[in-house]
């Protein structure tokens, strides 16, 4: 084969049997990365096992672009049966270990079963162990990285690895790899926790064949080239997402608080987080292969080193109320270290600020500190009483309205999640086509879709981005954040590219987001890479595929149209302040807006299910079968 390396690797903690299987015959249906993640979850998940049974199995997927000589070739996709959702998790990460493991000779891993006791798992090659923890049990993602390459004696091994979160299971716990590269949503880190596994050393000397190597070469060199000269390297190389922070506050996309509003006078006038990458950060860090060097890696004195980017931006300024930049970079590190999802960890903070402003709670109910607005105090102890399960930090691991529960209808009915996740903090009363993505999404991270993303850019021009709605959608409303219309196309079609990213194992901000608007050149690149001679149509329609599998594994835990919906807050709450002033979710045109996605899919409208024409024409009969009749 060429772009993959031909085998999955399966591997069982509780018998300690290691098997291998050829990844060949599922290339055609799946192509790899996602795809193929989907399909082996699909067909080895039992019905009914809970997320930290032993058969859950854990899988790790790349995709067969990954490792290449390709610009942002470095992602890999992560899944299991989450334990926040008790769906279909799905995760994502760059950095190194991806490459890493296709050189060893495998495209993807699954692991199973539950080890006696703390393990890590070692895979050089063709050699594969699983190998005594218990020293290094307890220790933090970053300890236990280096703990690792200075046992087996090699500075290059890539390891991903939990945190003292992932052991103590709490519910949203993350994998990490590197100094903040992270399988962040869904709690994947718990899932590793619940078979005792520490973490996953890869040491590889093989390589990836690829078909027509001057050619891929020639045109990997134009693709860096062309990434190097866009405008948007230029911002993410050298400040990252900092800036682009502030410029979501100012266009009322990234709320305050607890979804509480759009507009806090004091982040508008006082965030500093370019003015703190200037002077903090040693350099910008990037993925294998990649050129974009879109993450900041900071070294503060008195607060450590590591690496951030994206969602601490936010998750550690506003949303918490917190103006403080040292107390976002503790914060961000204590995260990592300790193994946890920030938009988690960061959404449990902002609930909690929120119920004790409206008197909800007291410092009694959160061991005595006083979870005032922008509280340092309030910020870092929390993330503590999580990571260590103490006080009220163990009922905040189980998630955040298990918590609420414990004090009441009136903070039960703050709780904001959608399909057992925290939603991601965007603003969706004034964002539609946003929010019909977070609703109707496989796990409701809409900010990977480009159709979410030309909602945010018809603010600087609306004319000419209602013409590349036009384009690409075939309705310029589709750009118009307060219009219903055009939605449902474009969150389809920005599903479909999304997923061509995740399943060549390629990152989707450089192909689909910043740097290349569609899937063409990833096509091109994939060709030349594998042999294969596909056209974009049918990358899209294995991404549809894909997408219609992964909403069946989780119809088949019992998901329904009713699952697809968001807080009432959205429906009754207008916002008070910002660009979007007065804005609020109508629930009649947002159903509408629903009806429309499904026809448009072929799934039933009043179930929200794919019907039996729809996995049969994608050649999931057998799908079908086994849940349709049911």
């Amino acid at each position: 084969m060429y772009g993959w390396v031909g085998n999955i690797l399966f591997i069982d903690l509780t018998s300690g049997d290691v098997t291998t299987e050829s990844t060949e015959s599922y290339v055609e249906n799946y192509l790899g990365g996602r795809g193929l993640g989907v399909r082996l979850i699909y067909d080895h998940y039992k019905p009914g096992t809970d997320a930290f049974d032993p058969s859950n199995p854990l899988i790790f997927n790349t995709g067969p672009l990954s490792g290449t000589a390709l610009s942002g070739s470095g992602r890999v996709d992560v899944t299991a049966l989450s334990p926040m959702s008790q769906l279909r998790a799905k995760s994502n990460f760059g950095a190194y270990w991806g490459p890493e493991l296709k050189f060893a000779g495998y495209d993807h891993v699954m692991i199973r079963g539950k080890a006696a006791k703390p393990c890590y798992i070692w895979i050089k090659d063709d050699k594969v162990e699983i190998r005594d923890a218990e020293h290094i049990w307890g220790k933090d993602t970053f300890e236990t990285q280096k703990a690792i390459q200075e046992e087996l004696g090699d500075p290059e091994i890539k390891s991903v690895c939990i945190g003292p979160a992932g052991e103590k299971l709490v519910r949203f716990a993350c994998i990490l790899t590197e100094t903040g590269d992270a399988a962040g949503r869904t709690g994947m880190g718990a899932v590793m926790g619940s078979k005792n596994l520490k973490a996953v050393a890869v040491r590889g000397s093989g390589g990836i064949r690829v078909a027509r190597p001057n050619e891929f070469l020639e045109l990997s060199i134009k693709i860096n080239n062309e990434i190097r000269e866009h405008p948007a390297y230029k911002e993410l190389s050298v400040f990252g997402v900092a800036r682009g922070v502030h410029m979501m506050y100012q266009l009322s996309f990234f709320p305050v608080g607890y979804f509480e509003d759009v507009c806090w006078d004091d982040i508008l006038e006082g965030y500093s987080g370019a003015d703190y990458v200037e002077k903090n950060q040693v350099k910008n860090m990037g993925c294998f292969c990649c050129p974009n060097r879109c993450m900041n890696f900071f070294s503060k004195p008195g607060i450590g080193k590591g690496l951030t980017s994206c969602e601490p931006f936010s998750g550690f300024t506003g949303a918490v109320w917190n103006l403080n930049m040292d107390t976002f970079l503790e914060a961000t590190l204590m995260v990592n270290k300790l193994g946890m999802d920030c938009t988690e960890t960061s959404a449990a903070i902002s609930l909690l600020m929120e119920l004790y402003h409206h008197k909800i709670i007291t410092e009694k109910d959160t061991d005595g500190i006083a979870m005032e607005r922008g509280s340092k105090e309030a910020i870092l102890g929390t993330i503590q009483k999580i990571a260590n399960r103490e006080g009220y930090g163990d009922l905040l691991a189980e998630g955040p309205k298990v918590f609420a529960e414990t004090i009441g209808t009136d903070a039960v009915e703050k709780v904001d999640i959608v399909k057992g996740l925290a939603p991601h903090a965007y603003e969706f009363r004034a964002y539609k086509g946003t929010g019909l993505m977070q609703a109707v999404g496989h796990r409701g991270d809409p900010l990977p879709l480009r159709g979410s993303l030309l909602e945010v850019d018809w603010n600087h021009a609306p004319d000419w981005f209602q013409q590349v709605a036009k384009e690409q959608f075939g309705d310029s409303e589709a750009a118009i954040p307060t219009s219903y219309k055009g939605k449902a196309f474009s969150t389809i079609l920005s599903e479909h590219m999304e997923r061509v990213a995740d399943n060549l194992g390629v990152c989707k901000w450089l192909y689909g987001l910043f740097i290349y608007y569609d899937v063409n050149m990833a096509t091109e690149v994939f060709n030349l890479a594998t042999g294969k001679d596909w056209d974009v149509p049918r990358l899209l329609k294995i991404s549809e595929r894909v997408r219609n599998l992964e909403r069946m594994f989780d119809v088949r835990q019992g998901l329904t149209r009713k699952d697809d919906s968001l807080p009432k807050k959205f429906f009754e709450e207008p916002l008070k302040k910002g660009k979007f002033e007065g804005e609020v979710l109508d629930r009649d045109k947002f159903e509408a807006m629903k009806d429309e996605y499904y026809t448009l899919r072929g799934w039933d409208v009043k179930t929200g299910i794919p019907t039996r024409e729809k996995l049969e024409e994608l050649d999931l009969k057998d799908v079908a079968d086994e849940v349709l009749q049911k």
